[in-house]
């Protein structure tokens, strides 16, 4: 049971072909000399900005949480709380199957939504697994006037992905809101990313052209009013060692983990010696009886 365990924490995120690629920006900010923030959270341009200054960077996807939203169909409403703002990109970087839409054109323009299957299910009533009947579907999110296109169904997400979510929703619906900071900004830090880099690269050498990136785009600390230090972490890291603020998943504990396989692996080795014991016992007994 602990190695099951064990083997379901370590295989976050594993699933993704180009996991050992893909990377997720941290930011630190200093004052002073002083750490004053160890966050997730960072500026909506730097994605684009580290896709157009280095070539290493063959991807990048970056996401936003809506909270708690109200979809409505008809007379029917529900409250889903699993949402994300996503675009296009996303789907280049990582690997969420869809069931009916196509991959290429999704997102790419405001006020449009990709659903879960248990989701579309939940909404439509869909029994037979045809999903392809509720692309062009019009839902409404919250109080918005303007309906939501259904563009596609992604296929139920596994358990282990630190990023969960039921509803997508396009990027380009932050910018027709009235929000210009989330179309390339380096003044509002309230976004996710996430970047490709080609196989092969050393991310610990990249992250040592960062500072020289951070001083080209912040100009000090004119922006913030502290120093940004931006670096990558292996998205295979993201769920065990995260002791970052404003984590978008879940996340666990790596101590934890391996404590528990050092507990699984210490249980055998009592119950190894233990054979042996009553194994020889009996051997001696039987000598003895002979």
């Amino acid at each position: 049971l602990i190695l099951q365990y064990v083997s379901f924490k370590l295989s976050y995120d594993q699933f993704h072909p180009a996991v050992k690629d893909i990377y997720r920006v941290v930011n630190d900010r200093y004052q002073s000399g002083k750490l004053i923030q160890h966050g997730t959270i960072t500026y909506s341009g730097i994605g684009r900005a580290m896709n157009d200054d280095y070539e290493e960077v063959v991807a990048h996807a970056r996401v936003a949480p809506n909270g708690g939203t109200i979809l409505g169909y008809n007379d029917k409403k529900l409250m889903e709380e699993d949402v994300l703002f996503a675009e296009n990109s996303f789907f280049s970087v990582f690997n969420f199957p869809l069931v009916a839409g196509d991959k290429s054109s999704v997102l790419k323009q405001p006020f449009k939504v990709l659903l879960s299957e248990d989701l579309a299910s939940k909404i439509f009533d869909i029994k037979n697994g045809d999903y392809k009947q509720v692309l062009g579907k019009a839902l409404k999110l919250n109080t918005d006037s303007m309906p939501f296109e259904v563009q596609g169904v992604f296929k139920n997400l596994p358990q282990n992905t630190h990023l969960q979510f039921q509803l997508l929703v396009s990027w380009g619906t932050l910018v027709s809101n009235g929000w210009k900071e989330a179309e390339h900004d380096f003044t509002n830090s309230d976004f996710w990313h996430y970047v490709q880099l080609k196989p092969g690269t050393d991310y610990k050498a990249f992250n040592k052209k960062l500072p020289a990136f951070s001083k080209r785009h912040f100009d000090g600390n004119k922006v913030s009013g502290s120093d940004e230090t931006f670096y990558l972490q292996p998205l295979s890291k993201a769920h065990l060692y995260s002791d970052f603020e404003y984590e978008i998943g879940s996340t666990g504990s790596a101590t934890v983990v391996w404590g528990l396989l050092i507990i699984a692996l210490f249980i055998i080795s009592i119950a190894w010696v233990n054979y042996i014991n009553l194994a020889t016992a009996r051997a001696a007994e039987r000598a003895k009886e002979v």
